[in-house]
């Protein structure tokens, strides 16, 4: 890791947190590149990944932390969406998932999962779930265009 790593993105022996932590107004941060962009300067619906939507909560985490994740590239532009849009219509819900690697950690890190007809959203998906049907895939269009109207820029992109 290097010199200048965000302190707050360390684990330090803290554990990983429940569901019932989360509260509806704290952010979850996502990057974004240039090309994620459409002619409006709007998110692309297609480049919205989930699920298994992976973020930095607000809780332990600065919008500028993103530029530390794995994998990440400091061009990078971040933007945000709140729990309460995370949970939108019950169709997921971010779940804790700190990663401690050897060389990489990162305890803000969160996955927003697919939740079945029947479950809360204090429950906890597991990691990878596939849900198939057209019902599911309908579900995954509507709360990517959710996400899409409602996320805000924290900052842009540089390339």
């Amino acid at each position: 890791m290097e010199n200048n790593y965000p302190v707050n993105l360390l684990i330090n022996g803290r554990p990983k947190l429940s569901n019932d932590y989360f509260d509806d107004n704290h952010k979850l941060y996502h990057s974004y590149k240039k090309d994620d962009l459409d002619d409006n300067g709007k998110i692309k619906e297609e480049t919205i990944r989930f699920p298994d939507f992976s973020c930095n909560w607000s809780l332990f985490s600065k919008p500028k932390d993103i530029l530390f994740r794995e994998n990440g590239h400091k061009a990078d532009g971040c933007y945000s969406i709140t729990v309460l849009v995370s949970r939108f219509n019950k169709i997921a819900t971010p779940v804790h998932d700190p990663i401690n690697k050897d060389d990489f950690q990162n305890y803000a890190h969160v996955e927003v999962r697919l939740l079945k007809k029947d479950e809360d959203t204090h429950f906890e998906p597991p990691k990878n779930r596939k849900i198939n049907g057209e019902f599911y895939k309908s579900l995954k269009r509507e709360y990517r265009r959710n996400i899409r109207r409602l996320y805000e820029v924290e900052f842009e992109p540089t390339e």
